[in-house]
């Protein structure tokens, strides 16, 4: 090579081909599904998740789509506006002679936000179903969020040993959907199923190489790539049922929830992948240098466990209801890019959650004051251990547990134009526990530590006639 040291050029290309993924990189990590940390609804995130057992909006598509019979409408909508920025900081200790330096102070600091949908027809109050048997006992609904697709961006990690943060970036995913339908079976027990629609992203790499020596004015420094990228969608399924007691003086005061939602994992940079190195002195007679013929790469970005929930809900009071849920997640089946389990493997976790709503009159008198017929206050709490419980090894999944609290509320207007209009707002803070891991056993990288929080907020409008 006229100019150039071969030998110094390889050390050099598979040093840097090593040291890509540096840790002074940003970390930023995926979830598939932004309802399971962020909630599916205004009233659902309100009440701290716990809905299975209540279930009477749209987001009863995605918690319980057996409690979609209980909205009694042929039309109800729902448009808003969500908003999460997480807070996440990580701090890492280099080990002596760690070759790899730099800041090893972390901030996630990245936002989310996009429109939520809901809609709901009980197909009991469709004229051309009322007198069916069979049709007048179905209902349909859909939760449905998208990102405004400016934020829809994200780096992920390439090695297993690079510090990486299991969740709370959701701005990736550029859908999160639930399509449902119910069926009342009895007036006392309701089913319903629907799917969870996931989206894989499939990037093929068809020719990687590095032309040397470079034009000085190519930026690109002479690495080209030959980029093939395509979407698959499959689903997975929801389903859940609701039971309310035979006896009809408690039909109205109890209920018991039970929901299922599979598996979800979504992947990035998935098919075959080959690299080149060119020596193109002479364009008549260029020499290969280094030719990769590659793999299969299959990268993992996001993971959403399969979880059973079980709930109960009762009403002690004219327009009080408390709520609880409990919900089993299946993260013992989580892999890491590559297709590779972690190091130890994740535990499953058990997720409780508590819900409160209150709604009373407010009787008002005054003007248009007085078509307000309804205002509800809401409240939620949970608490979801982390299931990377001691990552002292090789791999630096990084994640904590959390408290996550919330509140809500919202005003229904009696309006004359259609049955009602309601307006709803919610906060909600997650507040991680400092997570402190000796990681003794990594050979690159000395403790780390992981906290922060995650505040979201949101606002939407009904429309039910």
């Amino acid at each position: 090579m006229s100019g150039v040291n071969r030998p110094i050029f390889l050390l050099l290309f598979f040093a840097a081909a090593t040291l890509a993924p540096a840790p002074w990189n940003r970390l930023h990590a995926q979830t598939p599904l932004p309802f399971d940390e962020l909630g599916a609804g205004p009233r659902a995130t309100a009440m701290g998740q716990a809905f299975t057992a209540v279930a009477d909006d749209p987001s009863a598509a995605y918690y319980n789509p057996a409690g979609l019979v209980q909205i009694r409408s042929p039309f109800y909508l729902t448009l808003g506006y969500q908003y999460a920025k997480p807070r996440v900081w990580v701090e890492m200790e280099p080990v002596q002679l760690n070759f790899r330096t730099g800041d090893f102070n972390r901030n996630e600091d990245f936002s989310t936000n996009g429109f939520y949908l809901g809609y709901v027809c009980n197909f009991a109050d469709v004229s051309f179903f009322k007198d069916s048997a069979v049709g007048s006992r179905f209902a349909v609904g859909l939760t449905f969020f998208m990102n405004i697709p400016a934020l829809n961006q994200f780096w992920n990690p390439q090695w297993d040993t690079e510090p990486y943060v299991f969740r709370y970036n959701e701005r990736w995913s550029l859908f999160s959907m639930a399509l449902s339908v119910a069926f009342r079976c009895t007036d006392w027990l309701s089913i319903g199923a629907g799917i969870l629609p996931r989206v894989d992203s499939l990037q093929t790499s068809t020719d990687s190489w590095i032309q040397i020596p470079a034009d000085p004015n190519d930026s690109s420094v002479g690495f080209r790539m030959d980029l093939r990228q395509t979407t698959t969608v499959n689903v997975v399924p929801v389903c859940g049922l609701l039971v309310r007691p035979p006896k009809p003086s408690l039909r109205d005061r109890i209920a018991f929830g039970f929901s299922y939602r599979g598996e979800i994992s979504v992947y990035y940079g998935t098919g075959m992948q080959s690299t080149k190195g060119v020596w193109v002195g002479d364009p008549d007679n260029p020499i290969m240098f280094f030719d990769d013929p590659g793999g299969k790469v299959i990268d993992h970005v996001g993971f959403t466990p399969e979880q059973f929930t079980f709930a109960l809900s009762g009403t002690p009071l004219p327009g009080l209801i408390l709520a609880f849920d409990l919900t089993w997640k299946r993260y013992s089946a989580f892999t890491f890019f590559w297709d590779l389990p972690p190091d130890p493997p994740f535990s499953d976790v058990w997720v409780p959650r508590l819900g409160i709503a209150y709604a009373f009159d407010p009787g008002l008198e005054a003007g248009f004051l007085k078509k307000i017929c309804e205002v509800s206050v809401l409240s939620g709490y949970y608490w979801e251990p982390s299931p990377v419980r001691d990552m002292n090894g090789p791999m630096n999944i990084l994640d904590a547990d959390q408290h996550v609290v919330s509140a809500g509320f919202a005003v229904k207007y009696d309006a004359d134009w259609t049955g009602y209009v309601k307006l709803e707002t919610f906060f909600q803070a997650h507040l991680l526990e400092t997570n402190h891991i000796l990681n003794d056993r990594d050979p690159l990288y000395g403790p780390i530590s992981v906290g922060g929080q995650v505040w979201a907020f949101g606002i939407s409008l009904s429309v039910v006639y």
